[in-house]
């Protein structure tokens, strides 16, 4: 008969109050949200924007030196951008015609037989999270029997100095890993769409043989097991999207919150098209190809999984819900550290790296029991 979760059972109820506890230490205020207004919009334009300073340029397989600059003009055609929304939403608009850039740095060659690719949003200071992913469910290898492969997509830091402290210690990790796919432009928030046109790009021209995709962030935590043993039922040759959709949102009007979208970038009125949260999404090789000729064809747009919507718009692609997705958390917080609500998941968005690492171990246990009312 099996046994129920209990506290009787403390190995993991001790290990979770332990996690708790480095989490509470580690939690911080969020930063403030984005104001392209006045000097303060001058100065994040400066570290945040620098389409003008990088290269609209093909790839090659022998890039210049990774720190050089190259220009890419603004587009003198458009007319009229407004003067009364944020400076960074200007420059967004005149500056959205800059899609190719260079790559710096591009990870082990795609195998033959891959079958599921985990193309994670990281950032170059986030050391700590990529050694927790692949430590722990990011491993590359076989799961089940199948291929995974992971990959960071990165551009670089948003500052000189940081910048040139951090590149050698990415090129170091990728010779370690062959891991890391990087960009030259700088790791903000509105290029993040960037982000996700260059790596759509990059898949066509050299992954297009993975048969399915896992998309997120780098602090979620995906299980793997799970995940192969949905994608088993599908076929790579077949559309499929899901994640956790939101059907029928709209922009964000206040000027203080991050994803705020003036009027004049999306009409009021109208609904975003359904889009799947961030935190992550799975896509078979039909859907991922398809999104990258759809993306040619859709102006980029400021934030990236809204622009990932619009193009399954275009495509005329149904992104499905799936309780798996869990990239808002969990409603009940202290199921946040009960591995037994893993279980039956597949994505849960956002855990920091100590709590990846207990988490994976408790979950990994062969000898958990959990009653059904606690997933």
């Amino acid at each position: 008969m099996r046994r129920s979760c209990g506290l009787h059972y403390f190995c993991w109820p001790c290990a979770c109050v332990a996690a708790w506890f480095l989490c509470c230490v580690m939690i911080k205020l969020d930063q403030s949200p984005i104001d392209g207004q006045g000097a303060k919009g001058v100065q994040i334009l400066s570290t945040l924007w620098n389409r003008k300073e990088n290269a609209s340029l093909p790839n090659t397989s022998t890039p210049p030196g990774p720190l050089e600059n190259f220009e890419c003009p603004e587009n003198d055609t458009l007319m009229g951008v407004p003067t009364n929304i944020p400076l960074l939403h200007q420059e967004f608009l005149r500056y959205k015609h800059c899609r190719r850039f260079r790559t710096l740095l591009t990870p082990t060659s795609c195998e033959d037989d891959l079958y599921l690719l985990l193309a994670i949003k990281s950032t170059a200071l986030h050391i700590d999270r990529r050694a927790a992913l692949r430590d722990t469910w990011g491993r590359a290898g076989l799961v089940n029997g199948r291929s995974v492969k992971l990959i960071f997509l990165m551009g670089h830091s948003d500052e000189n100095m940081d910048r040139y402290a951090l590149q050698p210690l990415l090129e170091w990790e990728n010779r370690q890993f062959g891991d890391i796919l990087q960009w030259d432009f700088k790791d903000s928030f509105f290029n993040l769409t960037l982000k996700e046109v260059s790596f759509l790009s990059w898949f066509g021209r050299s992954c297009h043989w993975a048969q399915f995709v896992l998309k997120g962030d780098d602090d979620v935590f995906v299980h793997t097991e799970n995940v192969i043993e949905y994608l088993n039922e599908h076929s790579p040759n077949e559309h499929l999207f899901v994640g956790d959709i939101l059907p029928r949102s709209y922009p964000i009007r206040d000027s203080d919150v991050k994803y705020f979208i003036p009027a004049e970038m999306y009409p009021n009125g109208k609904p975003y098209p359904p889009y799947a949260g961030g935190g992550g999404y799975l896509m078979s090789r039909k859907t991922v190809v398809g999104l990258d000729a759809a993306a040619a064809g859709v102006d980029l747009f400021p934030i990236d999984d809204v622009y990932v919507g619009m193009c399954l718009q275009r495509m005329g692609v149904q992104p499905h819900a799936h309780t798996g997705f869990r990239t808002f958390g969990f409603h009940n917080i202290m199921a946040h550290f009960n591995p037994c609500a893993y279980r039956n998941l597949m994505l849960v968005h956002k855990l920091r790296p100590v709590e990846m690492w207990v988490m994976w171990a408790l979950v990994q246990d062969s000898g958990l029991a959990c009653s059904q009312g606690a997933h």
